[in-house]
């Protein structure tokens, strides 16, 4: 019961980090991108550490698509949809969404745990594009992709 309780608050405190850096790096000066690019993906993944991952060849590939996977909202996917550049829409959380998902294929491929990954995967391809379409407080959609990413990583164990 308390490794429970020890494991949760763990989770609690890496998910909060990055739900807040994930926002720092959106909101301009004096912060940049670089909170949201570099932050989110080393805190997430020495949470991975904490969960049991290997520091491996494989570790290292998942953090640098990590970061890759933070500078971009992949506009370029709802533009095959017929949506303006103006602002970012559903097709373009839902690849978002998606692409935070396969950051983890390095680690699928190291553990041989695919289910999570698949589970992972989709599930925040739909859960970032419901969650940034429907909060219109831009500090909480923001944060709250950022807690996306960082709770489900618990998933890749599966």
């Amino acid at each position: 019961m308390l490794k429970m309780l020890k494991n949760s608050i763990i989770a609690l405190i890496a998910t909060l980090i990055c739900s807040a850096l994930y926002r720092l790096g959106g909101w301009g000066s004096p912060f940049n991108t670089k909170y949201r690019d570099f932050g989110v993906p080393l805190i997430s993944h020495l949470y991975l550490l904490y969960l049991g991952y290997a520091i491996t060849l494989w570790f290292g590939a998942a953090l640098i698509l990590a970061g890759m996977a933070m500078t971009t909202y992949n506009k370029w996917f709802q533009a095959l949809f017929g949506y303006p550049d103006d602002d970012v829409y559903w097709p373009a959380w839902a690849m978002t969404g998606f692409v935070y998902g396969l950051t983890a294929l390095p680690l699928a491929y190291q553990t041989g745990k695919w289910v999570g990954f698949f589970i992972r995967t989709i599930f925040l391809a739909i859960a970032t594009c419901l969650w940034s379409e429907k909060i219109s407080d831009v500090n909480w959609e923001e944060g709250g992709r950022g807690f996306l990413f960082t709770i489900t990583l618990p998933l890749l164990l599966i």
